[in-house]
């Protein structure tokens, strides 16, 4: 039997049950499940649309529905191909544009254009929404990453919205591989650690940094995590692992999940540490800043970061599909909630270069005293 046959067969089936009577002028219902509106509603369509559609993609569209209803932008269905498209943007190597983004206020938010890639080159910024991708409307992270990513040298054309007016990005993709951490010596005994991402391999990369380091000298570290729009929760508490003392990093909670503290064996770190922030910073990097903050064993410079709070965990369906549910909530160790409202710098000051440059400040400080 042809598949849209046997998908009409189990919409009747379904709706025999619903339906108590079918007459020429609507429909006289009793107790109809909200299965069954959903299944008459398709019904009715099937024979009234002026066209013929296709009825997988239509329960396709009432499966993303029913999760988009929930109201939460972070909770999204996702088709096999969405879900790969997820799972690479993960692995740190893909083809594409380098931007972070995320699902936020009802649209396509970018967190954060990566450094030295084409988001950053094409002048996309903190903040901006993408509505279109090639001219196709975009609702939700996942659909737009898998729009965005295509062959190298291939043109992508963005929507933008910023501020109130509408504008459209032309960006070649490229090959991007993500770095999940580049350090430097900044000058004799300040060490430079920029984390880029959580992925696979950031917190080996991590702790490689801090030795080498370490072995050139260091007497004070600079931690930026400005534009790292996140990534994997447990490389994150590994990552913390090399900063806090022994203690609680996060706590996350949730109706369905057990009360759950991840921790940190210790002693942490050794020597002045100052973190740079801003409004690109977000979920795993906030977890890391917030323990830092929270333990006192760094100082918080830039702007209020993002303010993304709640953990996911991804369930895959028969189909090959996948929903990607906020399962909990995270807290600091204080139990500070930051979800909505971000983390405040403990010194707050603008742009790119004044932040680092104040930091630098604070390390040669903080060196001059121990010697």
């Amino acid at each position: 039997m042809p598949r849209s046959k046997a998908i009409r067969l189990c919409i009747v089936t379904a709706l025999a049950a619903a339906l108590v009577a079918v007459g020429l002028g609507g429909y006289a219902l009793i107790q109809l499940t909200p299965v069954g509106k959903v299944l008459s509603i398709i019904r009715l369509l099937d024979q009234t649309y002026y066209q013929d559609f296709d009825h997988a993609e239509i329960l396709e569209g009432a499966a993303r529905g029913v999760v988009a209803a929930l109201g939460d932008p972070y909770t999204v269905y996702m088709t096999q191909e969405e879900w790969y498209e997820f799972y690479i943007r993960t692995s740190g190597e893909y083809s594409g544009i380098g931007v972070t983004i995320t699902d936020r206020e009802g649209g396509v938010c970018i967190v954060s254009p990566m450094k030295g890639t084409p988001a950053e080159a094409a002048g996309l910024q903190v903040n901006d929404f993408i509505i279109r991708v090639d001219g196709k409307p975009v609702s939700t992270g996942d659909e737009a990453a898998a729009l965005i990513r295509g062959p190298v040298g291939t043109e992508v054309v963005l929507t933008i919205y910023r501020d109130g007016d509408t504008f459209d990005v032309t960006i070649v993709r490229e090959d991007i591989t993500i770095p999940a951490v580049n350090y430097t010596m900044l000058e004799d005994g300040i060490g430079y650690i920029e984390l880029v991402t959580f992925n696979e391999g950031s917190a080996l990369a991590m702790a490689e940094a801090m030795h080498e380091l370490d072995a050139q000298g260091a007497g004070a570290i600079i931690l930026d995590i400005r534009y790292n729009g996140g990534g994997l929760l447990d490389r994150c508490v590994d990552i913390a692992r090399l900063f806090v003392p022994e203690g609680v990093v996060v706590a996350i909670n949730g109706k369905s999940f057990e009360e759950t503290n991840y921790v940190s064996k210790g002693p942490g770190i050794d020597k002045p540490l100052f973190v740079l922030v801003n409004g690109g910073t977000a979920s795993a990097s906030e977890i890391l800043a917030g323990a830092i903050q929270d333990y006192q064993v760094g100082t918080l410079i830039g702007t209020t970061t993002f303010g993304k709070g709640l953990v996911q965990n991804s369930f895959k369906l028969k189909d090959g599909s996948v929903v990607k549910v906020t399962i909990a909530e995270y807290f600091t160790p204080n139990g500070r909630s930051i979800n909505g409202k971000g983390l405040e710098p403990d010194i707050m000051i603008e742009g790119d270069d004044q932040q680092l440059a104040k930091a630098v400040e604070l390390a040669r400080a903080a060196i001059s005293e121990t010697q």
